[in-house]
């Protein structure tokens, strides 16, 4: 085959790949979405139509094989389907036991000779391994018809970059996976075999983070010559096969060191590893590179990957087999060398990188040295203090009037260079982008705490903006350019730490935000602080606290609230911020909505009262509490607060803000949940979302946002789309630390009612098995409908009643989003279902009150699939 062709073929198959991995009713769409070359589109048809249109010959079962035998096997659902072959769930009975398996079948996609002895081979390749990473064989046979089969553990795992994203691991348990992936590529080694097709879906995650390798389909053993790689352009995945596989060299263990290599790449950056030509010898781009931004969803892997981590990828990912590491040990040992905080050996290690090392893991005992050397210096140096005491005090004064000067004048040369004309007057970005520029210029190369200084008020401005991202850049550079001074520059020091913790609070990173907090309340301690600039750094921590424990931010905000009425600050922005903060926790914690309340109207006061009735802080402040107020039942009280909110916004922002977002969610949630009004809603809740999008705004706002605009276009049956909007609050759960919540089971239940909606009852079971168990007792009833619908789905109607029954007697809270008439209504449906008259007559008269109101009216009036099951 010439190169041009292979090429032609690797494409398609590619893209075969991603096809397959579709759910089936989104298949269509990608397929007539793609713009591909004519070579590559017909290879790609072809592979489908042979998918889907088996020959009978090789296909006698029509492509269903439940029920069928393999081998005393019998077969009772399909698990999975592929090119290759396609895996069932198996059973057979062994005395009094009845034994599982997944059951493996040769499928169209491995026709002929060659693909017959390669799953053949993949059986000799299993029956030679016995590692606890590994999948085993546990039985191989030919049927009659020659159909060629192999039984191995059933393993009830998740793709390692799903699991990875769900759990939301942090860089060194990702390496712990990966690691577990090495033993068992390097025990495969060992037993002469080479896997070839190292990738996420064929790595499986089990409970408790155990890894399993699957799929030898295209392994090889090293001491065979019968099969080259270029054979294999149907079977191997482009985007993770080493640079020579795609030539078709002759297989070697550095293929497979370069498949983890590619497979931690994808995990730590979320890309497979940049594609090169064939032949090309480009070093690969460094992956930090790749999640340097901090809208990137694998940005918390960045400071890792920077330290040490990117040298041992582009070790392992080498174009050359020659430089990778020589082995998956060798590449496992420099990966706990990293973990244990020592040098690598992926470079050569200088003696600055060594001596960063050693201080990294002997840091107590260094800094024991470093105390005792300067305890001794500081008995020598006691006396030339003292005497030099009174020079520094005037020297000091000096400086800070110079600094202010420096400042004030370094200002009005940003005002002057952005040189407005008459049409066009420089925006406040315009002056803060000019502003941060300049202080990184070398105009201020001399006095790094005016730099300093400049870059803490772009920093801060820029964060109040919604500009998270250049925030971020000022804000770390100026703390660099204050802790090179020294100890110094105490009140610096805190201001850049609490802006820092306010854009890692909107951004999603809450850990970071914690630990930039705490070390403002650490400085704050330090004699002489003013007692204001002490509260705020208390503040700082109670609002980076709220998601993670709001219970103690709950605590925090009480106490600072008495603290800061006390210390005279009563009816100032402290006063109102810590309202607002306590606000917050009193909303994460679950307690009442009724008491929540009164704390948002005095928020509301102070706001108004500070900042006027036609700010964009008051417009804010009443859209954010007007969920409250609805969720309470004051739904007039809420509409009235959004419609004055976008009457505000609508005078104010001109640009994207997270004001803007958060006004656009909130009346859309009214519009939805209160009104009714859907498509008005669906556009308020789009315009939020691409706020959110160019904003970069990540925290639980966001979230649930994301979540409602779900469950709206659920409920229109926009079922894609819902299951897009739903991902992206559970990604952004997850960065915030709150994947085992009621929310997340209530997200987990409303993706599994969709995949039934969808006719996918499979997926909808695996929504459910797969959920992250909630921290808190009790499911949230979008689960439990859920779990109702697939014992509907599965026949098992009893069952299903009996559930209905109990989510009617517990459902006491009559939300707006009215998902609490579904019990009934799934009710209403089964006993129609059943003939049984005497119990719809019932479940009418329970539901008197509310019969009448959408969705059930439709429902009980014409109990039909499509009226019973339909979603608010």
């Amino acid at each position: 085959m010439d190169p041009e062709t292979l090429s032609h073929w690797q494409a398609a198959d590619a893209a075969f790949d991603h096809w397959l991995d579709l759910p089936e009713n989104e298949r269509d769409a990608w397929l007539a979405a793609q713009e591909l070359a004519e070579p590559v589109r017909r290879h790609l048809d072809q592979l489908i139509a042979a998918h889907r249109q088996p020959r009978a010959s090789l296909d006698p079962f029509g492509g269903n094989l439940i029920g069928h035998q393999f081998g005393g096997w019998t077969l009772d659902a399909e698990l999975g389907r592929g090119g290759m072959a396609v895996v069932y769930r198996g059973w057979r009975e062994q005395g009094m036991a009845r034994q599982q398996a997944a059951i493996k079948i040769l499928t169209l996609g491995a026709l002929g000779a060659v693909g017959r002895d390669r799953f053949k081979r993949e059986a000799a390749i299993l029956a030679r391994l016995n590692h606890p990473n590994i999948t085993a064989l546990v039985d191989s046979g030919v049927a009659d018809d020659g159909t060629c089969w192999l039984a191995m553990p059933l393993v009830e795992g998740e793709r390692i970059d799903h699991w990875c994203e769900r759990e939301a691991l942090d860089t060194r348990a990702v390496v712990g996976l990966c690691l577990q992936v090495c033993d068992a590529v390097a025990h495969a080694h060992r037993s002469l075999v080479i896997h070839r097709d190292l990738k996420p879906s064929n790595v499986l995650v089990e409970a408790g983070g155990h890894v399993r390798l699957l799929d030898f389909g295209i392994g090889q053993f090293t001491d065979s010559t019968e099969e080259r790689t270029h054979t294999l352009w149907r079977a191997l995945t482009p985007g993770y096969a080493a640079p020579e596989q795609r030539l078709g060299a002759a297989s070697s263990t550095a293929m497979d060191v370069y498949g983890i290599g590619a497979l931690l790449h994808k995990l730590l950056s979320g890309k497979a590893p940049r594609e090169s030509e064939p032949g090309e010898a480009t070093t690969p781009t460094r992956p930090s590179l790749l999640v340097r931004d901090i809208g990137d969803l694998h940005h918390h892997h960045h400071a890792a990957l920077k330290s040490d981590l990117d040298r041992v990828l582009q070790k392992a990912l080498a174009p050359e087999p020659a430089r990778r590491y020589s082995s998956a040990e060798a590449l496992a040992d420099d990966l706990r060398r990293w973990l244990g905080g020592q040098p690598v050996l992926a470079q050569k290690p200088k003696l600055g990188y060594r001596l960063r090392k050693f201080v990294g893991r002997n840091k107590l005992g260094v800094a024991a040295a470093v105390l005792l050397v300067a305890t001794l210096a500081g008995g020598i140096g006691a006396t030339l203090w003292q005497a030099d005491a009174a020079r520094r005090e005037a020297d000091n004064a000096r400086v800070q009037a110079q600094r202010a000067i420096l400042v004030r004048d370094f200002l009005q040369q940003v005002f002057a260079s952005t040189q407005p004309s008459a049409n066009d007057v420089p925006s406040a970005l315009d002056l803060l982008d000019e502003g941060s520029r300049r202080a990184r210029s070398p105009a201020l190369a001399n006095d790094a705490l005016a730099a300093a200084d400049i870059l803490t008020l772009t920093g801060g401005a820029r964060m109040k903006l919604s500009r998270f991202g250049q925030a971020e850049d000022d804000l770390r550079t100026a703390l660099e350019l204050l802790e090179r001074r020294g100890p110094g520059s105490i009140a610096e020091r805190m201001r850049a730490h609490q802006e820092l913790a306010e854009v890692f609070w909107n951004t999603g990173r809450q850990e970071l935000g914690v630990e930039h907090a705490r070390k403002a309340v650490a400085l704050s301690e330090t004699d002489g602080v003013p007692q204001r600039n002490r509260l705020d750094a208390r503040l700082a921590l109670a609002m980076a606290t709220t998601y993670l424990d709001p219970a103690a931010a709950e605590t925090m905000s009480r106490e600072l609230l008495d603290d800061a009425i006390a210390a005279g600050f009563g009816d100032t922005h402290l006063h109102r911020d810590i309202l607002d903060g306590l606000a917050s926790a009193l909303i994460y914690a679950g307690r009442d909505r009724a008491g929540t309340m009164p704390v948002l109207d005095e928020s509301l006061r102070l706001t108004r009262l500070l900042d006027g009735e036609m700010s964009g802080a008051y417009a804010y402040a009443l859209a954010d509490a007007s969920g409250t107020f609805l969720l309470a039942g004051k739904a007039e009280r809420a509409g009235e607060m959004l419609e004055q909110a976008a009457r505000i916004a609508e005078s104010v922002y001109d640009q994207p803000h997270q004001a803007a977002a958060v006004i656009q969610c909130q009346l859309a949630a009214h519009l939805h949940l209160r009104g009714g009004q859907r498509e008005q809603a669906l556009r308020h809740y789009d315009a939020g979302a691409d706020i959110d999008r160019t904003i970069g705004r990540k925290n639980l706002h966001a979230a649930e946002c994301a979540r409602y605009r779900g469950i709206l276009r659920a409920s229109l049956g926009q079922y894609a789309g819902a299951l897009e909007d739903l991902d992206r609050s559970q990604s952004l759960r997850a960065l915030n630390s709150q994947l085992r919540t009621a929310v997340t089971r209530s997200i987990c239940g409303l993706r599994a009612s969709i995949h039934l909606r969808q006719g996918d009852a499979l997926r909808a079971q695996h929504a459910l098995d797969r959920c992250p168990a909630s921290a808190k007792a009790g499911d949230s009833i979008y689960f439990s409908l859920a779990q109702a619908e697939v014992l509907i789905a599965r026949g098992m109607t009893d069952e299903a009643a009996a559930l209905a029954g109990t989510l009617r007697r517990a459902t006491g809270n009559r939300g707006p989003d009215n998902n609490w008439m579904r019990p009934w209504m799934l009710s209403m449906l089964l006993a129609r279902r059943a003939g049984d008259t005497t119990a719809e007559a019932e479940l009418a008269s329970e539901a008197a009150d509310f019969a009448h109101l959408p969705p059930a009216a439709a429902c009980f009036t014409n109990p039909t699939k499509a009226n019973c099951l339909a979603l608010p």
